[in-house]
């Protein structure tokens, strides 16, 4: 899944740090500190550089120098100033948290989840500190650890939207699609930018909540235009349109958006997908197999590939090639429930009555589970419009959904 918004988060909890102590009144660097407190971020470098020539090096001036530098997204000298700023006082929470900023605005990600770690040693009761550990562990890809650790973060500030963003952006990379919806609503609310739109939209693809995921993808469409041009974060957006056009089952406008996305990206394997996808329900399986076959190669044994293939192996009464791919399939992705249902119609063409039975059992079970789900997450804002059969995305769990925009479909 994408985390497209994670942007909005920076911008919302990342600052130039906090500083070290307060400024005395004869503080020698005193109008240095008067231009730092007012923003003034050159004057303050140049003030601190020019008293540092003179005043010896305390943890406060190096430290405010460090943020002066950040202040100025020279982010290289801020690290640099930290560290000196440590060698006097190696366990100061703060120097460790405005070194993990300032690694964290240059890219070094890892090395910035070591400075947040230090900072929760000396001050474990810090939030911000453990808000930005989670974002890094989510850029590492534990998303895991992330999610639990935003949501403590949550649990102790619910009001804290970029929390809320978190948590949900979270959730919604585990596919836990239902709880990420109202912390990325709540998000959306607080921050209404076009990649927050995008995220909670993605969140009601998962739920098939196909109107109002379009509702968010056309909000999110119009904040680039209005300001002149789009963003980087927003390339996968035509996936999306696209994607929320196939669920609704308006085939022509999907087939609109993803065409335009082939344009730009012919390896984009959602476009791939969808296009063999509307293809095939068209009833012209040679361009079907032909979209079909470069989706797989963008992504070898994508399960929602796999799924389109046994079709078109019932298609041709080629039910055991249909049993061997829906069994591959179900044995990575045990609750994609509309290959259990291919599945089940597979036997009761071999004649399997018992094992046709089997699978209308865990389809069962599974509608089940996804209702209790459902009651207790509650359901989304707005529901979704009642929408072809035919074209949608096959029903299939989180972790195996058929995929949306920029997200792979292997659990």
């Amino acid at each position: 899944m994408r985390a497209k918004a994670l942007g909005v988060f920076l911008a919302g909890i990342l600052s130039c740090g906090a500083a070290s102590g307060q400024a005395k009144a004869d503080e020698p660097c005193a109008g240095a500190n008067k231009s730092l407190a007012e923003h003034n971020f050159e004057s303050a470098r140049v003030a601190y550089e020019s008293c540092l020539k003179d005043a010896p090096p305390t943890v406060e001036r190096l430290s405010n120098l460090g943020m002066s530098y950040a202040g100025l997204n020279q982010f290289d000298n801020a690290a640099r100033t930290y560290r000196q700023a440590l060698a006097l006082n190696p366990n100061d929470p703060t120097l460790h948290l405005n070194l993990g900023l300032a690694m964290v605005k240059s890219g070094h990600i890892r090395e910035a989840a070591g400075e947040f770690s230090r900072t929760l040693l000396a001050d474990a009761d810090n939030l911000k500190a453990l808000e930005l550990l989670a974002y890094c562990h989510f850029q590492m890809n534990d998303v895991e650890l992330a999610a639990a650790e935003a949501k403590r973060v949550h649990l102790a500030q619910p009001e804290d939207d970029s929390a809320s963003l978190l948590l949900g952006t979270c959730l919604l990379r585990l596919g836990q699609y239902r709880p990420a919806i109202p912390l990325l609503y709540f998000s959306m609310l607080k921050a209404n930018v076009p990649q927050t739109h995008v995220l909670l939209g993605e969140a009601f693809l998962g739920v098939k909540a196909y109107n109002s995921a379009l509702r968010e993808f056309l909000a999110a469409s119009a904040g680039p235009a209005a300001h002149g041009g789009s963003s980087p974060e927003l390339s996968g957006l035509t996936d999306d349109l696209g994607t929320a056009y196939a669920g609704l089952g308006q085939p022509d406008n999907a087939v609109a958006e993803f065409e335009k996305q082939l344009a730009a990206n012919p390896d984009d394997f959602v476009a791939n997908y969808y296009m063999g996808r509307i293809k095939r329900i068209g009833n012209d399986p040679d361009a079907a197999k032909q979209f079909l076959a470069k989706a797989e190669q963008l992504r070898t044994g994508d399960p929602s590939v796999g799924y389109e293939y046994a079709v078109f192996a019932m298609q041709d009464k080629d039910y055991a090639k249909a049993e061997g791919l829906l069994s591959d399939i179900l044995n990575r992705v045990p609750n994609y429930t509309d290959a259990h249902v291919l599945l089940a119609e597979v036997y009761y063409k071999l004649h399997r009555p018992d094992d046709a039975k089997r699978e209308r059992a865990i389809i069962e079970a599974l509608k089940k589970q996804e209702q209790e789900e459902e009651s207790a997450g509650g359901k989304p804002p707005e529901s979704a419009t009642p929408v072809s059969p035919g074209l949608r995305a096959p029903g299939s769990p989180a972790a195996a959904q058929p995929p949306q925009a920029g997200k792979p479909a292997n659990p």
